[in-house]
């Protein structure tokens, strides 16, 4: 756990790196967005954890706070993979959990705050803005985070979530200690920070209501209750956009039509057609063209908050392309971001796979992250090869370029590895490099002092420790070198 004190020296640092126009607000011109008074339109990843790691997907180890490292390094893939936004849940929504923002109704941590700070510090440094949901996914609660609403107001019925007056203004009230807490980081309270594109009112919370039957009269309370957390939101916070997510305009056209909103979206997933999309088409890429058409035609814009990018939604590279070229060409959607970035580890490789299963047939049918974690450039999973998931990855880099309008450019150059341990017999252990995708180590010949190639670009983050099959005895020094995809190298660590 990191202090606050720990997060404060960043501060000036940080802020001598914004550019100008991240000073800028993005806002709503009719069904476009524009920052600056041009155009905005992007791609990029959902980060789920970068406010805490394991509450969403579950996570035997339970929650914890990410590690600076770890979020440096998601947004250093990002930009790497030409993200400019970033859809981040656990900034705003965690309840119910030591660790979480608001552990016991009405009672807030600001400690829970702290990575989040440091989150959104970083992403101003990269000049990407966020996306931040307020109540959303909870792998420890019945029902999600709604459901933990539910459980501290003695509520068993879903849709008191949207109707019952207590219930409503408890969510109101965690809403407002997100909106006005003051970054620790920057000094900037979260309503008046441009770094933040909007705020989201639910995770595909209206799917309750859907999926249980609800009639007219329940998507007419769903749509209400959009409105009044949107108007809440207004009120406290008059500079930022709002995002309906509740998921019921394509049943309840009239959502769309909401006063307070700015933005509405839906979440795209083939893989689970079976389960979602009971009587309705399949989720092909013309979709997304409909649902954008549809959004726009009431002077909204619309985004693709969420799509699946592997095989078990795509079954072909061409297939997945098909779909990033429909989201490209298709004015009418201002953004889009792919589910969901993973980041390496302090010490040596990369996360664990999320919500993970040895079960091959659920790795594959379920909700696990054997699918749906995307490792740049590339990991071997029980259902995604490293060399698929490794195209994949760029097409949806040379995707993020093409929604913003840039030319696709040559791949960074990654940072210098750190040895963070070497054990008698040669085993080298390295903190992976955003955007590295070999790795060479070297040791240092005793009796010539030179540096002698023992790993020529064979390693991987998955091979991460390395083993050295020669490996000398006493006082032996190695070295790291990170790789990217054009073959250019990273200058290369310090020695040990």
């Amino acid at each position: 756990m990191h202090s606050l004190k720990s997060l404060l020296p960043l501060a000036a640092m940080l802020a001598l790196s914004v550019s100008v126009d991240a000073q800028d607000f993005v806002q709503r011109t009719g069904s476009h967005l524009t920052l600056s008074g041009a155009p905005f339109r992007y791609s990029g990843p959902n980060i789920e954890w970068l406010g805490l790691e394991g509450y969403g997907p579950h996570d035997p180890a339970g929650p914890r706070f990410p590690s600076h490292f770890e979020i440096d390094d998601a947004f250093a893939t990002a930009a790497e993979m030409g993200a400019r936004v970033v859809r981040a849940q656990t900034i705003g929504d965690t309840v119910g959990c030591p660790l979480c923002i608001e552990p016991e109704q009405g009672k807030f941590n600001e400690i829970a705050f702290q990575a989040s700070d440091y989150a959104i510090a970083t992403a101003a440094k990269h000049n990407m803005r966020l996306i931040i949901p307020l109540v959303g996914d909870c792998a420890t609660c019945a029902g999600g985070g709604l459901g933990q609403y539910l459980a501290w107001n003695g509520k068993q019925n879903p849709q008191d979530f949207f109707t019952d007056p207590a219930i409503i203004a408890a969510y109101e009230h965690h809403i407002d200690a997100v909106l006005n807490h003051v970054n620790t980081i920057t000094g900037v309270r979260y309503r008046d920070d441009p770094t933040i594109m909007a705020w989201e009112n639910c995770n595909m919370c209206g799917i309750v209501t859907l999926l249980t039957g609800g009639d007219q009269t329940a998507l007419t309370q769903v749509a209400a209750w959009s409105e009044t957390i949107g108007a809440h939101i207004k009120q406290v916070d008059p500079h930022h956009l709002y995002l309906d997510t509740t998921g019921i305009f394509r049943a309840y056209p009239k959502v769309i039509e909401n006063p307070s909103t700015d933005l509405v979206t839906f979440e795209f997933y083939p893989h689970w057609d079976f389960a979602l999309n009971k009587g309705a088409p399949p989720t092909t890429a013309e979709t997304f063209t409909h649902d954008a058409a549809t959004v726009t035609a009431h002077g909204k814009v619309f985004i693709v908050n969420e799509f699946g990018w592997d095989r078990t939604d795509w079954k072909t590279t061409d297939d997945f392309q098909h779909v990033l070229d429909t989201l490209a060409h298709d004015p009418n959607i201002s953004g889009d971001g792919f589910w969901a970035l993973q980041a390496h580890l302090d010490n040596f490789g990369f996360q664990p796979i999320p919500a993970d299963s040895k079960d091959p047939v659920f790795a594959e049918k379920g909700e696990c992250g054997e699918w749906w974690a995307l490792y740049y450039p590339g990991v071997k999973t029980l259902v995604n090869t490293a060399e698929d998931m490794a195209a994949r990855a760029q097409q949806l880099r040379t995707h993020a370029f093409a929604m913003s309008g840039i030319p696709v450019p040559r791949h960074a150059i990654p940072p210098s590895p750190v040895i963070t341990s070497t054990v008698f017999g040669g085993l080298i252990a390295w903190r992976g490099s955003a955007g590295a995708v070999r790795y060479s180590v070297e040791r240092l010949d005793p009796t010539s002092k030179q540096w002698m190639v023992v790993c020529d670009k064979c390693a991987t983050d998955s091979d991460d420790p390395w083993a050295d099959p020669h490996p000398g005895f006493f006082g032996v020094s190695y070295r790291v070198t990170a790789w990217n995809a054009d073959g250019i190298p990273s200058p290369p660590s310090q020695s040990r």
